[in-house]
């Protein structure tokens, strides 16, 4: 792990509400600390009920670990189902590997679904890839498992996962080789130690779970990360992969059957250029450009683009998106609409209004009138509908990370994307 840490200098004032309303947006998209004590129970419950008498996998189950945004503490809202939750958990088995991939599959479905009238009967679904439970409650959380079988002994966690629509003919059924876990790890030890923005993330996230989630004591110590409130904050680079996943989330919402980019690729890409004493606001901006560039030079080359595991080459993580070059440019189209965005709300141009409906098109309506409403009521100021302009100037608004000094007192107009900011050498 990086253990560069770097003392930040304060912002221009126009970027410092900027940085601070980003703050509090991704705290109001990510997973709230009372629904991540909720995932880790229900995580557990699973686990044991999958291996209870007799179900047809017990003593099956080597190992049941996180995946994905929950094992990296990046999981926000869903797309799909309401704006729920989806908790990513890969369930390691061990079984003849002569089993098709339909086969393995439907037994875990088996397991999970179990005999009418037992917990998880008629909740449960058999999807490509994985199994997923429903919760008919208030939480919208959903728990994808993944089952998988060990490849290797000598090479943990290097597995085989399985792909089979109960609609496709079984010669479409596939293998693939994955490693979640490495994958989880190089997150884990690529990730700078921002140590002032994690205590500020997680005063902030504190302050506003206490306010408006009202959460019981810290849930039990289990094989799942605990909250960033716990942990003492998240990375700006983790916090930019919250957003960036919000705002394709948010671009997509209308695209009915249209397949989003992955997670997992996009969690590639914000860490290949995480820097320690980054500003959420400078993660953001970077990660958002190398995005572009590496779908760019793809495109260039009339190809798809393609990466993988740095951990396991034969991970691939664009193995079902993009289907086609329109559907790769149609994000790469967002991702600068959302790097055009970002400019004009540092801008210093804008009143509070304007930000908040700016927020609303970038990362839904629901975080960003809570994020601007916390603003307003910490400085004193109304926000009403229709929307008035907000005061020239916010007096009083906390000076937050960067790592190099921006000279001046005024955000810049321009070279906010690709270009150093003045005063900063460039990498």
């Amino acid at each position: 792990m990086n253990s560069r840490v770097l003392r930040y200098a304060p912002l221009p004032q126009a970027l410092a509400l900027a940085e601070d309303l980003l703050i509090r947006t991704a705290i109001r998209i990510e997973l709230p600390p009372s629904l991540h004590e909720l995932a880790v129970r229900r995580f557990e419950a699973v686990r044991t009920y999958i291996e209870r008498d007799g179900s047809p996998l017990k003593d099956r189950v080597r190992i049941f670990y996180p995946q994905g945004s929950m094992a990296i503490r990046a999981t926000i809202r869903s797309r799909k189902r309401s704006d729920g939750y989806d908790i990513d958990i890969v369930a390691e088995l061990i079984l003849d590997p002569r089993l098709t991939p339909a086969q393995i599959l439907d037994l875990l479905f088996v397991a999970i679904n179990g005999e009418p009238g037992s917990r998880y009967h008629g909740k449960v679904k058999r999807q490509s890839r994985c199994v997923t439970v429903e919760y008919d409650d208030d939480s919208r959380m959903h728990l994808d498992i993944t089952p998988s079988l060990l490849i290797a002994h000598d090479d943990p966690r290097l597995s085989q996962i399985f792909h089979a629509k109960p609609e496709e003919p079984a010669h479409q059924h596939r293998r693939l080789i994955m490693n979640s876990n490495a994958f989880v790890e190089h997150v884990r030890a690529a990730t700078p130690i921002d140590l002032e923005f994690r205590q500020r993330y997680a005063k902030e996230a504190k302050r506003y779970e206490e306010r408006f989630l009202r959460i019981r004591a810290d849930a039990d110590v289990v094989p799942v990360p605990s909250h960033s409130t716990i942990e003492g904050g998240k990375s700006a680079s983790i916090v930019a992969l919250q957003l960036l996943k919000s705002n394709r989330n948010e671009r997509y919402r209308s695209r009915k059957g249209v397949r989003m980019p992955p997670s997992v690729m996009l969690s590639r890409l914000v860490i290949d250029v995480a820097r320690p004493g980054s500003s959420l606001l400078e993660a953001l901006a970077r990660s958002c450009q190398h995005i572009i560039d590496t779908l760019q030079a793809a495109e260039a080359l009339g190809q798809c683009v393609d990466i993988r595991n740095p951990r396991c080459e034969h991970d691939r993580f664009t193995d079902r998106w993009p289907e086609d070059l329109r559907a790769q440019r149609i994000y790469i189209e967002d991702l600068l609409l959302l790097r055009q965005q970002l400019h004009v709300l540092t801008n210093g141009q804008l009143s509070l209004p304007e930000m908040r409906d700016l927020l609303a098109q970038m990362f839904g309506e629901g975080p960003a009138q809570s994020a601007i409403e916390d603003i307003a009521e910490l400085h004193g100021l109304a926000i009403q509908r229709p929307a008035i302009a907000a005061p020239a100037r916010i007096s009083s608004i906390a000076a937050v990370p960067t790592s190099a000094r921006i000279s001046g007192g005024r955000a810049p107009s321009h070279s906010f994307y690709g270009t150093p900011w003045p005063g900063r050498p460039k990498r």
